[in-house]
């Protein structure tokens, strides 16, 4: 990102396509900032480019070629099962710690084959996998993919969004994907909703997470989250997975 930030129509222009294709940009506001580079690393990633953050030759002919969001096969507003599944497997092991404390090292990391790192997606692929028999971002090429699942947040999101598995940020149901961010630069975290509380809350069941550190606490825990915490939520159905 330009130190000060780029700006004018052309950014402005940038960000309502970036916008109308589902990749988040923040305020349409003109002006090229964390959430919208954040937003093009996005579609670079969903479309197999260097994830830069530059809107260079390759990346303006991908924009101009998309014409409409990737995610406008309307999801439907019933739980997925494969969701609900991952989700009850997840409430099995709330209160389960890394060991030693501080070192990313869980039951969870051991069975993916990569351990001692931060784990939340890590969590969430074993929820999916285990539970729903359902690997997260099989056959997607992205960075952190292995084959029992994913380890980089960014990464898990653009698989939701290409696949048309992005609900957006919209009410919650049962077994969606939460994808949080807490600082305005690329997605860090993922949960699993367990219910909705009222029009802006949420119950979520959390790998890597505890009070005050909600990135890299060290547990699986129940949390109470907030709409305006998350970049939006993915419904994962079968039949859009391409698996």
């Amino acid at each position: 990102m330009a130190s000060p930030p780029l700006a004018g129509a052309d950014v402005l222009a940038l960000q309502e396509k970036l916008d109308l294709l589902g990749f988040a940009p923040g305020p349409l506001d003109g002006v090229y900032g964390v959430a919208t580079e954040s937003a093009v690393r996005a579609f670079q990633r969903a479309h197999g480019l260097e994830p830069d953050g530059i809107v260079g030759p390759l990346t303006r002919g991908a924009l101009r070629r998309e014409r409409r969001p990737r995610s406008s096969r309307a999801l439907r507003r019933t739980p997925s099962e494969i969701g609900q599944r991952a989700l009850a497997e997840a409430v099995r092991h709330i209160g389960v710690k890394e060991r030693p404390r501080g070192s990313n090292r869980t039951p969870f990391g051991r069975w993916f084959g990569v351990d001692g790192i931060p784990w939340c997606n890590v969590f969430l692929s074993y929820c999916f996998a285990v539970g729903a028999k359902h690997v997260i971002c099989a056959g997607f090429a992205g960075a952190g993919v292995y084959p029992k699942g994913c380890t980089y947040v960014p990464t898990t999101e653009a698989w939701l969004r290409t696949t048309g598995m992005w609900a957006g940020r919209t009410a919650p149901l049962p077994g969606d994907i939460a994808v949080f961010n807490w600082d305005g630069g690329p997605s860090d975290h993922v949960g699993i909703v367990e219910a909705a509380v009222d029009a802006g809350r949420f119950h979520c069941i959390e790998g890597n997470t505890a009070p005050g550190r909600d990135s890299n606490g060290g547990e699986v825990q129940r949390r109470l989250r907030y709409l305006g915490q998350v970049t939006g939520f993915g419904r994962v159905v079968r039949s859009r997975a391409g698996v």
